[in-house]
């Protein structure tokens, strides 16, 4: 399982635009999982062994203890209007293009920078957007 897959708090009008741009995309409670799933309880033993990005919009996920190798967090710390925007502009980004990219990795979306924990690294990691 290669996806993309959406928290369920991720607006309607964010999720037309990704779908329109972006292959395998599921969401929790539409198209994958229930309705109501607790992130950290239920949503991440999920993702164990999918090679899947998590995309959502809980500052609580953006902790170094959610790194797992076989899978990928995001974190959009950005205005909710403009979040499909940002998932298009990450997605495209040439350091997390790839599933491979984005594995093992937690990741915050700011709009200024991207900021992640990396396994096996001990240092939180910066990259501002204007330097790409």
């Amino acid at each position: 399982m290669r996806r993309q897959i959406f928290d369920e708090n991720f607006p309607a009008f964010a999720m037309q635009t990704i779908r329109q741009r972006v292959a395998s995309v599921v969401q929790i409670g539409q198209d994958w999982g229930e309705s109501g799933w607790l992130d950290v309880e239920e949503v991440l033993p999920q993702l164990h062994g999918s090679k899947a990005t998590f995309h959502t919009l809980d500052a609580g996920l953006f902790k170094r203890r959610y790194i797992h190798p076989s899978y990928g967090v995001v974190y959009y710390d950005v205005l909710e209007a403009e979040v499909g925007d940002w998932v298009l502009k990450f997605l495209r980004h040439h350091n997390f293009k790839t599933h491979t990219q984005r594995l093992g990795k937690v990741i915050t979306i700011k709009p200024s920078k991207i900021i992640y924990w990396e396994l096996h690294e001990p240092q939180l990691k910066k990259i501002d957007w204007q330097r790409i």
